[in-house]
Parts: structure tokens; sequence; C-alpha cells
């Protein structure tokens, strides 16, 4: 990774990964949609929101890992 965007590129796909597959389920859920992409919204009750929260968690920290990397490559930015 040789350029401050290539982390933010990284940053993104993760962040839209996290929001597809762990935040729109429990959405989904809400008003009882089927998004066809979103994967946990398939699984039966008990192991959607297992498998939702789980991917918010390691989104989250996969951001906050992703972001202290760019920062120690490239501290002025």
């Amino acid at each position: 990774m040789n350029s401050p965007k290539s982390y933010d590129g990284l940053s993104a796909v993760v962040f839209i990964v996290g929001l597809h597959e762990g935040v729109m389920p429990f959405v989904a859920k809400l008003w009882d949609g089927k998004p066809t992409l979103s994967l946990p919204t398939r699984l039966p009750s008990p192991a959607w929101w297992l498998v939702s929260s789980s991917v918010i968690v390691v989104g989250f920290l996969l951001l906050w890992w992703i972001d202290s990397a760019k920062k120690r490559r490239f501290p002025d930015t």
C-alpha cells in the first residue's frame, strides 16, 4: 500500500460489507424484508443475529486496525 488512498479504499470496502452484512439484516428483520445479497438473513433465527453482530464487531475492529496502520505508514496525513 503505497498511498493513503489505498487505505481509504480498503476502509470503504470494509465499511460497505459491514453495513450490508451486519446492519442490514437487523433493519430488514424490523420491516420483514429480505435483501437478496445479505447472507445472514437466510439463516435461522438464533444464528442470524449472532452472525450479523459478529460482522459488525469484526468490521469495527478492521476499520480501527486499518486506520492505525494508515497513521503509522503516513503520519503526516
